[in-house]
């Protein structure tokens, strides 16, 4: 359990600083964690408190991607362009949210009118939105798989108070790059209810210019 209480930013001081260490015990290490450690530690790149989200209309679908190239920056609605992240940044995911609410009264006309009611959705446990808690998730980036299909059931959080609701901590803290398209699939064994909305939160530690 003290991996989950680490911060994500010591977890990411740890992972970069080890590479430094591999290298100059002449072992296999990674240049890019260098290149990395090396520009927090000459002040060029400094870490800040980061989190990734996107709203995804999951009505009628038993399978939602949460984020999707033809995503566009949008406040309100997701951070995040293309399924990429920004430029030069480099992320350690350690802790996901899952959020969810349904839609009240009619369903929206149209795209903007969609946009507007998710902006002004206040979001809940996935517990209140029906067959949720027993679809699974996974999550890849850079091309490899970070989390196969583990149970919804995990955000189901409710009743703990020893952790914010819809949250479930990495039990290994993975980097997500900025070169690679990253996806956040929702398989469900039936479909969502008409009126679903789903928020995902990816949140940890990225480097951003000092």
């Amino acid at each position: 359990m003290n991996t989950m209480k680490k911060s994500s930013r010591s977890q990411f001081l740890e992972i970069v600083n080890a590479h430094i260490s591999l290298r100059d015990q002449a072992k296999k290490f990674d240049p890019a964690m260098v290149k990395v450690a090396t520009g927090i530690k000459e002040g060029r790149l400094q870490l800040a408190d980061t989190a990734y989200y996107s709203i995804k209309f999951a009505g009628n679908k038993a399978n939602i991607d949460m984020f999707e190239t033809q995503d566009a920056k949008e406040i309100g609605i997701t951070n995040v362009t293309q399924a990429k992240l920004q430029k030069d940044r480099l992320f350690l995911c350690n802790r996901i949210i899952l959020l969810a609410s349904e839609i009240e009264g009619d369903l929206p006309g149209s795209d903007s009118e969609l946009k507007k009611v998710i902006k002004q959705t206040n979001f809940g446990s996935i517990k209140k939105v029906g067959g949720l808690q027993n679809g699974v998730f996974s999550l890849i980036a850079n091309k490899k798989i970070i989390i196969d299909e583990r149970p919804m059931q995990d955000f189901a959080t409710d009743g703990n108070t020893t952790i914010n609701i819809g949250t479930y901590f990495l039990e290994s803290p993975r980097f997500i790059r900025d070169d690679e398209e990253f996806e956040f699939n929702i398989e469900l064994g039936d479909d969502a209810p008409e009126k679903a909305l789903i928020k995902v939160v990816l949140a940890g530690t990225a480097t951003v210019p000092a």
